[in-house]
Order: structure tokens, then C-alpha cells, then sequence
């Protein structure tokens, strides 16, 4: 009978598991996959020796918990490279002069312009601008409306929009777009410039190392059908049947999978409906080998599919590994590998495309999407405030952190939070 059960060993999980453990409380962690990482995860490329990212990967310069992880555990960072080139599809062709044509580049700036003095007025925290309008609970889709754009500038902000809102344009808040913007002082392509680095062997080895570490017991291959409640603690039951009690539960989960696990009794109103609300990211990332594109090009456009490639790195072999983003949602049902074909051809038309490989979240069970993205009309959902510990069942994702949500360093300001309410309901010092 351990102290605490961590459900959930991905960074929130790990995290958690970690300061429950240094307070010398005895954990176990049921882990649903067969590995650690959870939305994280790297591994070796169309069956080749080059290790990638097939989930989240991209981390801040002001990121300072993960990088203080990544030094603590010897993780290696991997800086993004640079920046060299930008190809924009429109028009029904390819172009490097521009993401529009001189004939509507006025209407372009002007919706440019209008995004970034919203992308500002948002981070200051006002939700209008300065005529009113909503800017921080109107549909990405309503806001392009009103933006009124070129057809290339909407195709321009759809592509940046599979990096930030990832989630259908209808029912995702245009504050996504903006909150991503922001970070560029308001324009939206240099979002990009804030993904400083990656992690050499991913979250999955950071979290692996933090787990062995902090001398957790881990259960792989162990789903959660159940978690019940009473005077005395917690009981969970795994899809194979085995029970394990403890005086506290700690769900590292994430939302969406959430609703694959029956609690007795049952969680109160807010956590329920939050629970069928859940988070519409709906992200697709792939990876193409390809011979003949130079690293540090970044091209989008399309309107769908995969609307957004980088090329991010070459490999040991001379070739180079793209990487690219599309959003199931809006009438676009991933075929792959045929839709990344398309996108290679669309985007690097000169490439020679050697292989493709890619991770469903959408699919996954135990993910059930991507990095989180709220509902507008039910931001709720995805609240801090919402996922507040109720008895011994404490909570922690990187969809609902108080700060940074969606991101890495995200998992881990929830992790920590989680476990800091967890050790204080158990008495713990």
C-alpha cells in the first residue's frame, strides 16, 4: 500500500512523482503505455537511428523549470536552426516574393497590424479592443471574418493557426492565435522565434530519468478503469484487474483521457463537465526525409492538410528531416502518408521524398489529441481553478496549468502544484 498512486507517467506525472517521493512518501506510478513521456515522445525515425520528436518538442529561452530539469538529469538541449528562408503557397502556386501579391498586400498588412494590436491588448489583459470588439472569447474563425483578409492572408494565419490553436477554427478562441503573436510583440510568424530548443532524446528521456530518479515504483502497460474514494483513501483498479491503494491519488492524465476512467463516487459538477467538455486540439505532426532542400526554410500555406513545414535538420546521411503541421478539423480527415506527400510536393517541389512518419494523437487512446486548446464558451475546462484537489485525488496536466498551458513547462508548474496539494492534505511537511 503505497503513499500516493501517480496516475500518468508523462512530465506532469513524473514531476509530481518526484516531489512526493523527496518529501519520503512511498509511490507507485501506473503507467497506461509501455513508455514514459506522454505527449512527449521520441522516438528512432521510420525505423532508422535518428531520434525525433513525434509529440511536443520545442522549448522557451524563459522556460527555466525544464531547463533546470535538463541540466539536473544531463539531458543535452539541441538548438533550433535558424531561420534562412520563407515560401508561401497561394494562388494555386508557390512563391518566395511574398505571402501575397502587390495587388492585396495593403489588406494584408492592415489584418497583420490588427493581430498584432490585439495579440498586445490581450497579454495586457483586456478581452476587447479599442472599439469593443471581443478579442479574447470570439471563434478564430469569426475573428478571420471580421479581419476580413486577402484569401492568402487567411491560408497564411490557418497555417501559423496548426501551431498554436490546432483545433477547429469555429469552436477554438482566436486568443490561441494571439497568445502565440504575442510572443513576437504581436506578429504572428515570429512566434516561431521563441522556439529556442529541443531536448536531445526528448521528454521521454527526461522523464524517464526523473522517474528513476526518484525511486517511484513504475507500472507500465497499466490503464486505469477506475479510481474510487472512501474514509481510509483511494483504490484504483487497472483494465487487467489488479488494485492498488493508497491515502492519495495524484491523475497526471491530461483531460481528455479523463473520461475513459470511472471515479466512485463521482468527481463534482465542474470536473465533470469539464471532463465531457474536454480540449479540441486536434494537431497533426509529420516527419519527411528528403534529399535536395537546405535546412532553415519554413514554408505554409494550402488551406489544408499539412499547411505548415520546416525544414528542421539535416541528417548523418546528407539528407533532411522536415517537419510539418496540419490541424484534423474543418474538413480535413488526415490521409497519411499520401497528405504528407502532398505537402513535400506542394512546399519543396525540388525534393527528393525517401520516407515519412508520424504519431496519431488523435487516435491514441491515451491521448485523445493533442496539446490542449479550450472551447469558446467553456474555457472553463481547462481552468486551473477547475482541477483543484478534491479529497485525496490531486490533478496535474499541462492542459490546465496556471501558467504557460500547453506547454512542457507547463507539466511541470501543474506537477508541482498538484503534489504541493497532495502534501499538504496528507500532513506532510
Amino acid at each position: 500500500m503505497p503513499d500516493v498512486i501517480v496516475i500518468g507517467a508523462g512530465l506532469a506525472g513524473a514531476t509530481a512523482a518526484t516531489e512526493l517521493a523527496r518529501r519520503g512518501l512511498d509511490v507507485v506510478i501506473l503507467e497506461a503505455r509501455d513508455r514514459v513521456g506522454g505527449r512527449g515522445y521520441a522516438r528512432a525515425f521510420a525505423d532508422t537511428g535518428e531520434v525525433l520528436d513525434f509529440g511536443g518538442a520545442w522549448i522557451t529561452p524563459w522556460q527555466h523549470r525544464i531547463r533546470m530539469l535538463c541540466a539536473a538529469h544531463e539531458i543535452a538541449l539541441r538548438p533550433r536552426a535558424p531561420i534562412v528562408a520563407r515560401r508561401w503557397f497561394r494562388d494555386g502556386a508557390l512563391h518566395t516574393d511574398g505571402p501575397t501579391s502587390a495587388a492585396e498586400r495593403l489588406a494584408h498588412e492592415r489584418a497583420i497590424a490588427r493581430i498584432a494590436a490585439d495579440a498586445i491588448l490581450l497579454k495586457k489583459g483586456h478581452e476587447a479592443d479599442e472599439k469593443g470588439r471581443d478579442i479574447a472569447h470570439v471563434s478564430f474563425a469569426a475573428y478571420l471574418d471580421r479581419l476580413a483578409p486577402p484569401r492568402a492572408t487567411r491560408d497564411l494565419l490557418g497555417a501559423w493557426w496548426c501551431q498554436s490553436g490546432n483545433a477547429d477554427k469555429t469552436l477554438a478562441p482566436a486568443a490561441e492565435l494571439l497568445s502565440s503573436s504575442a510572443y513576437g510583440e504581436g506578429l504572428t510568424e515570429a512566434m516561431a522565434d521563441v522556439w529556442a530548443d529541443t531536448l536531445v532524446g526528448g521528454i521521454s528521456a527526461l522523464s524517464a530519468r526523473m522517474i528513476a530518479a526518484s525511486g517511484a515504483t513504475l507500472k507500465s502497460a497499466a490503464p486505469v478503469r477506475s479510481v474510487g474514494t472512501n474514509g481510509e483513501g483511494v483504490e484504483v483498479r487497472t483494465e487487467s484487474g489488479d488494485v492498488f491503494r493508497g491515502r492519495g491519488a495524484l491523475l497526471a492524465t491530461g483531460i481528455n483521457p479523463l473520461r475513459n476512467i470511472r471515479f466512485d463516487p463521482a468527481l463534482p459538477r465542474e470536473k465533470t463537465e469539464a471532463i465531457a467538455v474536454g480540449h479540441l486540439g486536434r494537431a497533426v505532426k509529420v516527419w519527411a526525409k528528403v534529399r535536395g532542400v537546405p535546412v532553415g526554410v519554413v514554408a505554409s500555406g494550402g488551406g489544408t492538410g499539412i499547411e505548415w513545414m520546416f525544414s528542421e535538420r539535416e541528417t548523418p546521411d546528407g539528407a533532411t528531416l522536415l517537419v510539418g503541421f496540419g490541424v484534423a478539423a474543418n474538413g480535413w480527415t488526415p490521409d497519411l502518408p499520401r497528405d504528407i506527400a502532398t505537402a513535400v510536393s506542394r512546399f519543396f517541389p525540388e525534393a527528393e521524398l525517401l520516407a515519412t512518419d508520424w504519431h496519431d494523437w488523435n487516435a491514441d487512446p491515451f491521448a485523445l489529441g493533442a496539446w490542449v486548446a479550450a472551447k469558446v464558451g467553456a474555457e472553463a475546462a481547462t481552468a486551473a481553478a477547475t482541477w483543484r484537489r478534491e479529497g485525496p485525488l490531486a490533478f496535474a496536466s499541462s492542459d490546465f496549468a496556471a501558467e504557460q498551458a500547453g506547454w512542457f513547462e507547463a507539466a511541470v508548474v501543474s506537477g508541482e502544484a498538484a503534489a504541493g496539494e497532495l502534501l499538504a492534505y496528507l500532513g506532510v511537511a
